[in-house]
């Protein structure tokens, strides 16, 4: 053989080497170790029973995950009774409360027959004004200084926007939660595993933009910045008052683009939900968005942290892709994914699709040359394109979607 040849062949060799690990560390998505479970869909369900014949016994039999309100305590019970045995948290809004519409302002006249929705801290009748209304410093409050409210549809009051930096609430909010998770000497315990906190803010765009009277500002709060801080003080409490024993989840809302704030929140928190997953609120995501919402994943699991992924949808059309930007994060234990066609989170359909098993994977997910992502399995592999928003999901060889 002519040595120089041989030479060549060598530094060949070495390049290709060389290659590969620069790819491995630019191209692939980072992770501290390959997680090694079996990968399946794990499913989640909320808030309310379903409304479209699901069973207790299909919920019991699908769902690895399940969130209800107050008052679903029978249908609970049955899910349980038909074998399920993952978690099941109670649903409590984290800083609104349901009220009349005559309490915009501290001096206002407050109707005490108010029936309030149960979905929140003060449910009893009358309580609102009792117990909430005299209390201003409660409050959040726009620059003319009415407290900030939302008016949801079906509800037949305001839900009024509470303020976390206020300790006053706080208490209140953490007596409630303890009330319903452990009972006390007004009633006994719910019965639920741990809680779920919807709409715990990253920003305070909603308060400034979305809400019924939003002005452009909050009073109480200048920044984004020391309203988080403000945020952290109330899930701190939450946190010491309820866990280990009891999980805290919550749905974190408002920011606007994935990855800000989240480090400061996930100390106290078991786990959190993204309500838009994937493909946004209205179907489609820029491609570094998406990347960046998947990095977030990786981060919130990498803490040994539950994600909730929940995609929002007109039809089936984005199922594909919302399904293989889920397989390319999960961990096999902590990641659940709930795919909801038209905002009706009432509904519970099968989609064969979710039945898809891959095995363990093999790594992380990588950069391809043309852009997309894949994740290598025992069984298969996935491959998601954030530009075209296309997929393959391909098990042993053949494909399952595309």
């Amino acid at each position: 053989m002519d040595t120089h040849i041989g030479q060549h062949a060598q530094w060949r060799v070495l390049l290709s080497i060389l290659l590969a690990a620069a790819c491995i560390a630019s191209c692939a998505a980072p992770a501290s170790s390959a997680p090694a479970d079996p990968v399946r869909v794990q499913e989640a369900y909320f808030y309310k029973p379903p409304k479209d014949g699901t069973t207790a016994e299909a919920l019991a039999a699908r769902a690895d995950l399940i969130i209800l309100t107050r008052t679903d305590e029978p249908f609970r019970d049955a899910v349980r009774r038909a074998g399920y045995a993952g978690v099941i948290l109670q649903y409590m809004l984290a800083a609104e409360v349901s009220g009349p519409v005559d309490a915009v302002r501290a001096d206002a006249p407050c109707n005490s027959e108010h029936r309030p929705w149960r979905n929140q801290a003060a449910f009893r009748v009358g309580e609102f004004c009792n117990l909430i209304h005299p209390n201003d410093d409660w409050f959040l409050h726009n620059e003319k200084g009415e407290r900030l409210y939302t008016n949801w549809p079906g509800h037949t009051g305001y839900f009024y926007h509470m303020n976390p930096a206020s300790p006053g609430w706080r208490a209140f909010l953490v007596a409630r939660l303890r009330q319903a998770l452990e009972g006390d000497d007004q009633e006994p315990a719910l019965g639920y595993d741990g809680v779920f906190l919807d709409n715990v803010a990253l920003t305070l765009w909603k308060l400034r933009r979305q809400v019924n009277n939003s002005d452009g500002a909050v009073r109480e709060f200048g920044s984004d910045e020391a309203y988080r801080t403000a945020w952290v003080a109330l899930l701190t409490d939450v946190s010491n008052a309820l866990r280990p024993a009891r999980p805290v989840w919550a749905n974190l809302i408002a920011e606007s683009a994935p990855g800000s704030g989240w480090d400061e929140y996930l100390p106290y928190l078991d786990g959190v939900m993204v309500e838009a997953f994937a493909t946004g609120w209205r179907g489609s995501v820029a491609p570094s968005e998406w990347e960046r919402g998947l990095v977030q994943a990786e981060e919130v699991l990498r803490h040994e942290k539950g994600y909730l992924a929940v995609v929002q949808a007109k039809d089936q059309t984005l199922l594909p892709f919302a399904l293989a930007s889920y397989l390319l994060i999960t961990d096999g234990r902590r990641a659940f994914f709930r795919y909801v066609e038209r905002g009706d989170y009432a509904i519970f359909p099968h989609y064969p699709l979710l039945d898809t098993s891959l095995g363990a994977p093999r790594g992380p997910r990588y950069r391809q040359d043309d852009g997309t992502w894949r994740r290598d399995f025992a069984r298969g592999y996935v491959i998601a394109d954030p530009v075209t928003q296309q997929a393959q999901i391909v098990v042993e060889g053949r494909e399952g979607a595309e």
